[in-house]
């Protein structure tokens, strides 16, 4: 018995150091942390008052440049000016999409006249392939009646020569 109440005594002084460290653990947090959080909200407080004193002076300044029915205030005298000078930008921007209008049809009537142009070979090509199948038929054809015209010729003559041989051969047998 003397060992298991040693064997308590152990695990109390066990659970006792655990409790300690821990403890002492959750006592430099806290002491590290509430520093680190007082700066946080100092900083916050900072800049929150900041934002306020921006805000108010951006609310002064708006209150100059904007009426009650949040249409922009001219500054006396630029009224003119200003006028002059939408005038101008206007006329500036009209005459570029006048010019961009232009190069767009300019470029539109290039690209007509290459694909015109290609158009344009094809076809001849095209003709000049049937002319040349037409030219490859009539010689194919005068070349088939040639040769028919010596064959038909060829034929007469041996015609005439197995007539004569036909012949010869008769006379033979009657000589005999």
């Amino acid at each position: 018995m003397a060992q298991t109440q040693a064997e308590r005594n152990e695990k109390i002084a066990e659970t006792l150091a655990a409790n300690q460290s821990k403890g002492a653990l959750v006592e430099k947090v806290v002491f590290a942390g509430i520093p680190i959080l007082f700066s946080c909200v100092v900083y916050l407080m900072t800049a929150l008052s900041n934002a306020n004193t921006e805000i108010i002076t951006l609310k002064s300044k708006i209150a100059v440049v904007v009426n009650a029915d949040n249409k922009a205030i001219p500054p006396q005298g630029t009224t003119i000016d200003m006028a002059q000078i939408r005038e101008h930008l206007s006329e500036k921007i009209e005459k570029v999409e006048r010019e961009a209008a232009l190069a767009r049809a300019a470029m539109t009537l290039d690209r007509e006249k290459q694909l015109s142009s290609l158009n344009q070979q094809r076809l001849e090509m095209t003709a000049d392939a049937a002319q040349a199948r037409a030219a490859i038929r009539a010689e194919s054809a005068m070349s088939i009646a040639n040769l028919r015209e010596s064959i038909g010729e060829r034929l007469n003559l041996l015609d005439k020569r197995l007539a004569l041989f036909d012949i010869q051969l008769q006379q033979q047998k009657q000589a005999k």
